[in-house]
């Protein structure tokens, strides 16, 4: 049996533990909560319960099956995320979602690659609106876009939204096929997370999407790491400050990692990503005011670009692509190994060029 929190609230009990059977085909362990009228306060809680989204029924009554067909799974999953703190699991399958919203305290984890949850019209698989505390492991994510994925566009059609959260956790999960971002993120809860925890985001692959993962305006404060975004129309986008972006592979997309300020933009960090084999830019800045560190990154192929940006820092890091710097701000290229086989060098007469060399000695386009 389950007694809801509302009831427990200023009441004295102890906890025993026991089984029933809550299907005919799974058994989870339960707890009967007796009052206690003695005067000593609660020393336990009744802990998260993990549940199957098989055992939910949708408004219609059908149960989710993942069999990939036309039938809507929405209602089901709403329903089994707001039974109470714990894990909500979903089998192996293909199901067709819209706008779900995961509640605090609560985690969905899929069955890895064997678990689809598709996306319906132009509406994402989950948003996710002022809410802490969540978790989303281990599924796909798959939106309706078809054909080559290099002729995205923007439809605004995504695979998760995140507005206005914090301390939340994404892993294990792949996003693709979207004409849109496939993790779109905007406005971090900056003092509800205590300029810290804006949320974290690893183990996430991002592929065929107009954008693999947007940190757009006032994304603030997050940690991403291991981040796989490949084959999108761009595979990081910036627009957001206090981003941390670390041991990522942004790779043979037509924009790999693009910069670009929105309101109190920038003045992140960027550091031990592989950038390689992008059609056209490896890294685009645009209008960067705030500053930007970016170390210890591999650039191979495409064009490394900063156009009127401010304080961008590239250093210690291997560069084997064309760089361009254009405007009249201070940046700097420093202290990277260079491989320059038929390249563009152009440089704006601002931007501090130091400490870089090559396997014949120093730079030839250092500057004193």
């Amino acid at each position: 049996m389950r007694i809801p929190a509302s009831e427990l609230s200023g009441t004295r009990f102890l906890i025993f533990s026991g089984n029933c059977c809550m299907t005919q085909t799974a058994r989870v362990c339960y707890f009967v909560v007796v009052a206690w009228a003695l005067g000593l306060q609660p020393t336990a809680s009744v802990p998260a319960m993990e549940r199957q989204l098989a055992d939910f029924s949708n408004d219609d009554v059908t149960r989710p099956d993942g069999l990939g067909a036309e039938q809507e799974d929405t209602s089901a999953l709403q329903r089994a995320l707001q039974a109470g703190p714990g894990i909500v699991r979903i089998g192996p399958g293909t199901y067709r979602l819209r706008a779900v919203k995961i509640p605090e305290n609560v985690t969905v984890i899929g069955s890895g690659p064997a678990t689809t949850l598709r996306t319906i019209d132009v509406q994402p698989v989950f948003l996710q609106q002022d809410v802490s505390g969540w978790r989303l492991r281990d599924l796909t994510i798959q939106g309706q876009a078809t054909g080559d994925w290099q002729k995205r566009t923007d439809r605004g059609s995504h695979g998760v939204v995140i507005d206005g959260c914090w301390g939340y956790e994404i892993s294990g999960v792949t996003v693709c096929r979207c004409d849109g971002a496939g993790l779109q993120i905007s406005r971090t809860n900056i003092q509800a997370s205590g300029f810290s925890d804006g949320g974290v985001l690893t183990r996430i692959t991002a592929r065929e999407n107009f954008i693999g993962v947007r940190f757009d305006t006032r994304a603030e404060y997050l940690t991403a790491s291991h981040l796989h975004c490949h084959h999108n129309v761009t595979g990081v986008m910036i627009h957001a400050g206090n981003t941390d972006i670390a041991n990522s592979s942004i790779g043979e997309n037509v924009d790999g990692l693009v910069i670009a300020d929105h309101e109190n933009g920038s003045h992140g960090a960027v550091t031990g990503c592989l950038v390689n084999h992008n059609q056209r830019y490896a890294l685009w800045a645009r209008h960067v005011t705030n500053g930007m560190v970016i170390s210890d990154c591999c650039f191979f192929y495409g064009t490394m670009r900063l156009e009127h940006c401010s304080g961008v820092n590239i250093t210690s890091g291997l560069i084997s692509a064309s760089v361009v710097t254009e405007g009249s701000e201070f940046n700097r290229v420093s202290g990277n190994y260079m491989i320059p086989e038929s390249f563009e060098f152009r440089f704006a007469p601002s931007t501090l060029l130091d400490d870089n060399f090559t396997k014949a000695g120093p730079w030839t386009h250092n500057r004193p």
